[in-house]
């Protein structure tokens, strides 16, 4: 079968779509389907060119902006989706469903929705991006041959707003090998002697409540940020003022530096105002973290009684939940084996791709194609 990915940025890179884009891929791969992935050339480093683990990557162009940039690449890469042979489309994000319509009257295959989030919530965005992204919203119910989530809350708003809740396909984690201190050594970091927070530096990701709190706790513990924002903004400049040797912006990290911060933290925190399902909390508990996150109903479905929790948009909650954990490092440890196990039982990325491999096997009549070989 051969699968079209639309709607990320690029594999490999960073953000929630992409990596799921990425694990989903390349078991697709593994199971013997070809799979294209549309990419942004931007986003990969130099050399990253034309696979990647057995993915075929397609680089169509865009207008780079932060109101252009998702939209005039999705377009583009539609247009040129619907002039290939594939047997399914599959588009990533809520935002990025605007060009359903098109792959509906042009294409000539099922085409498979998965919102990953209710994006136009995103406090980022200005009042017109917003009512646009929101109208968008409507059209997986309306065009989508088959219609996914990544979590409950997702599934139950499509339900409530547009009477089709789709299907939840959980999101997937592996189980690492949990890495010893190098790179980070190198850094400056000291081993469990640091909090760890994973994101993008936009607002509805919460890291201003973080610092803030951090600001006041008594703590000789560092408080590491890796992750930054794809367009410059004021947010950003503002929490980068707070910056200091013990408040460290690391910027985005990959690879075995981030496997490292996962491996060696002491605690890793989750601000967020808005998920749709954090891989940030689900690869914490995947290395087994002490995971501390706001209590909206996205990671208190991801956590699912692991972890610790504080109240959403409030700092003074999250400075002292922080203080609980800090002194407390029995409660810390305790959650290594729990949070592990829950992953190997519950998150497993194999099944969410055999689980899609079933949905898009029940759209197509399968059809032989030439003998496909991945690349190495």
């Amino acid at each position: 079968m051969k699968i079209a990915m639309l709607g990320s940025k690029a594999v490999p890179a960073g953000g929630g779509i992409e990596r799921y884009v990425e694990h989903l891929g390349r078991r697709l791969v593994e199971r013997g389907h070809e799979v294209a992935v549309y990419c942004r050339r931007r986003y990969l480093e130099p050399g990253e060119d034309g696979w990647y683990r057995g993915m075929k990557l397609i680089f169509t162009p865009g207008i780079y902006g932060k109101y252009t940039d998702a939209a005039t690449h999705t377009l583009t890469a539609a247009t040129h989706a619907v002039r290939q042979d594939f047997d399914v489309y599959h588009v990533h994000g809520s935002a990025q469903c605007f060009i359903l319509p098109f792959l509906k009257v042009l294409g000539r295959h099922p085409v498979v929705a998965t919102i990953h989030a209710l994006d136009w919530q995103g406090s980022k965005w200005g009042p017109v991006a917003t009512h646009l992204m929101r109208n968008c919203s409507r059209l997986p119910s309306r065009f989508a041959d088959e219609l996914t989530a990544v979590s409950y809350g997702v599934h139950e708003y499509f339900a409530a707003q547009y009477g089709r809740p789709g299907t939840v396909i959980p999101t997937g984690a592996e189980l690492p090998e949990l890495r010893e201190p190098q790179e980070i050594v190198n850094l400056g970091i000291e081993p469990s002697n640091y909090i760890l927070c994973v994101s993008r530096l936009v607002p509805e990701k919460g890291v201003h409540y973080l610092v803030k709190a951090y600001e006041e706790l008594q703590t000789e513990k560092q408080l590491v940020i890796a992750g930054d924002c794809p367009y410059k903004s004021q947010y950003e400049r503002e929490l980068r003022t707070h910056s200091s040797d013990k408040v460290r912006f690391i910027g985005f990290v990959t690879g075995r530096l981030l496997e490292e911060l996962y491996s060696n933290a002491y605690v890793v925190v989750q601000p967020s105002e808005l998920e749709g399902m954090s891989l940030t909390v689900l690869e914490a508990m995947s290395y087994g973290r002490c995971v501390l996150a706001s209590d909206i109903p996205a990671n208190l479905e991801c956590l699912d009684g692991c972890g610790y929790t504080f109240k959403a948009r409030d700092s003074a909650d999250l400075r002292d939940k922080l203080q609980y954990l800090l002194a407390d490092p029995d409660l810390v440890k305790a959650q290594l084996a729990k949070a592990r196990q829950y992953v190997r039982l519950t998150r497993n990325w194999d099944i969410t791709a055999e689980r899609f491999e079933a949905l898009y096997e029940s759209l197509v009549v399968p059809v032989e194609s030439t003998a496909y070989v991945p690349a190495k």
